[in-house]
């Protein structure tokens, strides 16, 4: 009999807080390159694929061999590995001991991305958050980032938030002619492509998907050296966040079922969540 649980969006967090998402995703693109990179769906048992669903709202991941698996909202997973990847990209890229993030965008995205940044990058003092939508940063992040002793601000321009940053994060539209500071990363977390401004001003590029440019992967593997100067701006698209990633996928689920997380797939989902 196959058995089928939905992760609700809400519990997303709650999964999150259960593994190691960082650490998964460079597992990931290091074994890209350097494993025998067939059908990365295909890991361990080699029975697991993953469906991102972005048409339906949730990716599906199922074990063909035991009949079991997990609806994962798509967003949610999106979010997950765009902050996943761009705590990679800070443990690479940053020089500073000192880090001052900028995150523009709002909602699930930008709540996983500073909970995931304050929990794996070091040395974070502030966080300006800039929501386009006019959204309020959540009650429960506003403690948990006073508790760590980080400082919150939520401006009302992009330019104020990203003034004096060295790590602006793209989690949404960020309308304007806006211009990322001297050595600043700038983490490209949409998965759209990167506004052009922006691209212009870089002084190197990296990606997490194969297109012609430098793989983070590379980085990872020791096969490129990484940030040439200090003062670089460094830019990290990141166009594979859509892919979602049966690795990360996976460790959601193992989390899900160690915290009885996550309703049967037939049920209806209490308050629309």
């Amino acid at each position: 009999m196959s058995t089928l649980l939905r992760l609700r969006t809400h519990e997303v967090p709650s999964a999150l807080a259960g593994i190691d998402a960082p650490r998964t995703v460079v597992d990931e693109l290091v074994w890209r390159e350097v494993g025998d990179n067939g059908d990365t769906a295909a890991w361990r048992a080699g029975c697991w694929r993953l469906d991102p669903g972005q048409d339906t709202g949730f990716a599906l991941l199922w074990d063909e061999r035991d009949r079991h698996g997990m609806l994962l909202p798509s967003a949610g997973l999106r979010a997950v590995r765009a902050a996943a990847l761009t705590v990679t990209a800070a443990r690479v890229f940053l020089y500073s001991r000192v880090v001052t993030v900028s995150v523009l965008g709002s909602g699930l995205a930008a709540r996983v991305l500073v909970t995931e940044l304050a929990a794996h990058v070091p040395g974070i003092s502030d966080v300006a958050v800039h929501a386009p939508d006019g959204q309020a940063v959540p009650d429960c992040l506003a403690d948990d980032l006073a508790l760590a002793g980080v400082g919150l601000a939520c401006p009302a321009s992009v330019e104020d938030t990203v003034f004096g940053a060295n790590l602006v994060v793209l989690a949404g539209p960020a309308a304007g002619d806006w211009q990322p500071p001297r050595g600043a990363l700038v983490v490209n977390a949409t998965g759209r492509p990167s506004p052009a401004h922006v691209l212009s001003l870089a002084d190197q590029v990296f990606t997490d998907a194969h297109s012609g440019r430098t793989r983070l992967g590379q980085v990872l593997a020791g096969a490129h050296p990484g940030r040439h100067a200090a003062d670089d701006i460094v830019l990290v698209d990141l166009p594979g966040v859509h892919a979602g990633g049966v690795w990360l996928a996976y460790r959601l689920y193992e989390a899900a079922q160690r915290k009885g997380l996550g309703v049967p797939a037939c049920s209806p989902e209490p308050g629309g969540k």
